[in-house]
């Protein structure tokens, strides 16, 4: 391709408004929409001053992190300045305008903690043809604009300054003829500035360093008072299985009208229709589940400066394990025994490298538990349904529900085939948690069994526009926050802990979510520490304190 020559030059203040100007009315194009949509624009001539108003401002904001940034960029440099702008907005402006992706802190953490194979399958034709026409050719083009130097020392400073007063009175003008207005759309959070590209990654990622550095501090322990109240006849093996990607809706036990959880309901479960998650993405999620800390009062800086759940769990002497195929344990594991599968090369299970189907999980893990002879926390960390490319997260024989969407690009997919390629998805996410079912029912000779299952997080699947997670909590829709939950517990365990099956059916009637997690497996290994919160764990009110356990079933902790 030939590139034109300019015979015209532009000052370093002409590149910076120029840049500023495109990226507010193209990469934005999903926060321009945004204030065209808020209900409190108005009609006609107060919209269009309503938008305008909008635009202005987003040029400020722009304009404004170019000034800043222009501090370090300085003389020619400034062209790569512009180049690095125009590209990541066109970039982060592709997800913001067709997937309805929000881009602030937990965003920017989810980004970083994404593997290099999920990453890929977020690339598609158009990404790149929307990336190339809306950041590319246009950072080519002003690259060819000879630059032209700005004489004195004082006009660089001066003008610039100018300019940007300019833009602030203009902005102030139209904004506070219309406050209310805005205040109503902020407040209602119909307008939000995590959509304004690049500036919101730019903040959210110097927010995650400031965190990052405020946080390198040793782990405070937890549960330093841990210790089993009592062990059964048979060591127990408590499997959590963490599921990704699931939301609720689309499960069978849930009222769905398709049944994608055929297995589960065959072995009758112990189903939580009305749970919540801890947050919109895994990187949040995980940690939380394990910190202890309730969703309220849960923060990252919270969950790196605290020992987890399972370093609780292994101090009482009971034995922790964790199996990964999914993004890792995001540090809440790196003190116990951790596989991580997701690079296998097993054929039986992985079609190509990072992609491996979760049945990997089980992989000879028979035979590594007939090894274990004490009480066991068994963590499976499945991909389950992760997207977008959600084709490639069951194998061929799940596939039940046709057609199908073969194509990471979601907002260019048929609505119904988007939703059975993600059906299919539980499906076989059932039949994982199936097997992991007989797996405990074979080893129930060795071991008293149970399995908790949950997700960390649900999926927008084009409602509203949406796709993906990782909205923000506080504007999250349902489909993103609601998740299920399940647990299966053997006749010969329950029998063991006394446990009343009417009792225990009847917990599934209430209101749960993440929080009850930490406590239920602690209670389930009958550990007993100022960490446990009785009030939070799922099966405590079927644990009578007037009935002890059966001496014939119990023994005492040497």
């Amino acid at each position: 391709m030939q590139f034109p020559t300019f015979s015209f030059a532009a000052t370093r203040l002409q590149f910076l408004l120029a840049t500023a100007f495109w990226v507010a009315f193209l990469p934005n194009l999903e926060t321009l929409e945004r204030f065209v949509d808020a209900p409190s624009a108005g009609e006609g001539l107060q919209k269009l001053a309503f938008v305008a108003g909008g635009g202005l401002l987003v040029v400020l904001v722009t304009f404004s992190a170019l000034l800043l940034l222009g501090l370090v960029f300085w003389g020619r440099s400034v062209k790569l300045l512009c180049a690095i702008v125009l590209i990541s907005a066109s970039v982060l402006g592709y997800f913001s305008f067709f997937l309805g992706t929000q881009f602030d802190k937990t965003m920017f953490l989810n980004i970083v903690q994404t593997h290099a194979s999920e990453a890929f399958e977020l690339v598609s034709l158009r990404t790149a043809l929307w990336v190339f026409f809306v950041g590319v050719l246009p950072a080519l083009l002003l690259w060819r604009v000879p630059l032209r130097p700005t004489r004195g020392w004082l006009r660089p400073w001066l003008l610039p300054t100018a300019a940007w007063a300019t833009l602030l009175f203009a902005v102030i003008a139209l904004v506070l003829l219309q406050y209310s207005r805005y205040a109503t759309a902020a407040r209602n959070r119909a307008i939000t500035f995590h959509t304004v590209a690049p500036t919101n990654f730019v903040a959210a990622a110097v927010s995650h360093a400031y965190s990052l550095q405020a946080e390198k501090v040793v782990r405070a322990p937890r549960g330093e008072d841990a210790k089993q109240a009592y062990l059964l006849h048979k060591p127990r093996l408590v499997v959590f299985v963490l599921g990704e990607t699931a939301r609720a809706k689309n499960v069978g036990l849930n009222g769905y009208e398709r049944d994608t959880k055929p297995r589960m309901r065959a072995l009758d479960p112990l189903y939580f229709p009305d749970t919540q998650s801890c947050g919109t993405a895994t990187a949040i999620s995980l940690p939380c589940i394990f910190s202890g800390f309730p969703r309220e009062q849960f923060s990252l800086s919270k969950a790196r400066a605290n020992e987890t759940l399972i370093d609780v769990v292994a101090r009482a002497g009971v034995r922790a394990i964790w199996r990964d195929n999914d993004a890792g344990c995001k540090g809440v594991c790196d003190r116990i025994d951790y596989v991580d599968l997701t690079n296998s090369d097993n054929p039986r299970w992985c079609s190509e490298k990072g992609e491996c189907f979760d049945e990997i999980l089980l992989e000879g893990l028979e035979k590594k538990l007939r090894s274990e002879s004490r009480d066991t926390l068994l963590v499976l960390h499945v991909k389950g349904s992760h997207g977008p490319a959600y084709y490639k997260r069951y194998p061929k024989a799940f596939e039940k529900f046709t057609p199908t969407c073969k194509t990471n690009d979601l907002s260019a997919c048929d609505r119904q085939a988007l939703i059975n390629t993600y059906d299919n998805t539980i499906v076989y996410t059932d039949h994982v948690l199936g097997e992991v079912v007989e797996l405990l029912k074979t080893l129930s000779d060795q071991f008293a069994t149970m399995m908790l299952y949950a997700s960390d997080h649900g999926e927008s699947l084009g409602e509203g526009g949406l796709y993906l997670h990782g909205m923000p909590y506080a504007v999250a829709p349902k489909e993103q926050t609601q998740v299920p939950m399940l647990a299966w517990l053997s006749p010969q365990y329950v029998a063991m802990e006394r446990w009343d099956a009417t009792c225990l059916r009847a917990q599934t009637k209430l209101p749960r979510s993440h929080d009850n997690i930490y406590s239920t497996i602690l209670g389930l290994l009958e550990i007993q520490t100022r960490e446990y919160r009785k009030g939070l764990d799922l099966f405590d009110a079927c644990d009578t304190q007037e009935s002890p356990p059966n001496p014939t079933t119990t023994r005492r902790v040497p």
